[in-house]
């Protein structure tokens, strides 16, 4: 067996596997036989002839070494914040509404209703309340709004609210036949809390 050379820069040929001893002998496989495989070995010979191209890597952040075009780094504060609340998230999703006028910026998945929070929405607002510094609730928020915007670009589409997909009469789904699931479906389009 002769030893192969790392193919490694432009314009190199890339190494020739070894041929099997069916072909160094003459013979052929009878599916190579019957489709003339002769004249197709020649074809493919030429394949391995061909310059190797390098993989170019797409420029890395040297803080996360994720690729640039979606390193959310540019978006997180350069010093960490300084906050004296310890905050402990036992969060059950029946208990994810707040009594407030902020609706989600997590725009690329659907809510069940439309003042529901994400987790990381709902920890920026109670410590920005805590702290009594609304820079806190900017600044923790400042990477969801970069991904939502960065997936919208790249094909998310934006998610209605189950709540406001059903007073509008656009829910995709048939409505369920279980007594108390239909209630829950009822309570949501009353805006009532379920």
């Amino acid at each position: 067996m002769e030893p192969q050379t790392p193919a490694g820069t432009a314009g190199d040929p890339v190494a020739r596997p070894p041929e099997d001893e069916g072909r160094r002998e003459g013979r052929t496989a009878p599916a190579e036989a019957s489709l003339g495989a002769a004249t197709d070995g020649a074809c493919a010979d030429a394949l391995w002839e061909l310059p190797v191209e390098p993989a170019q890597r797409r420029p890395q952040c040297s803080r996360c070494s994720r690729p640039q075009e979606v390193c959310l780094c540019p978006f997180l504060p350069l010093h960490p914040l300084h906050i004296s609340t310890h905050l402990y998230i036992i969060q059950h999703p029946a208990e994810v509404q707040l009594k407030t006028s902020i609706s989600s910026q997590y725009v690329i998945r659907t809510q069940p209703t439309n003042r529901c929070l994400s987790t990381l929405e709902c920890a920026a607002a109670a410590l920005s309340i805590l702290e009594k510094n609304n820079y806190i609730q900017e600044t923790l928020l400042r990477p969801l709004q970069a991904l939502c915007s960065f997936q919208l670009q790249h094909g998310a589409q934006i998610r209605l609210s189950k709540e406001h997909l059903l007073k509008n009469g656009l829910y995709p789904k048939p409505m369920p036949k279980n007594k108390r699931k239909l209630r829950k479906m009822e309570l949501l389009m009353n805006s009532v809390k379920i």
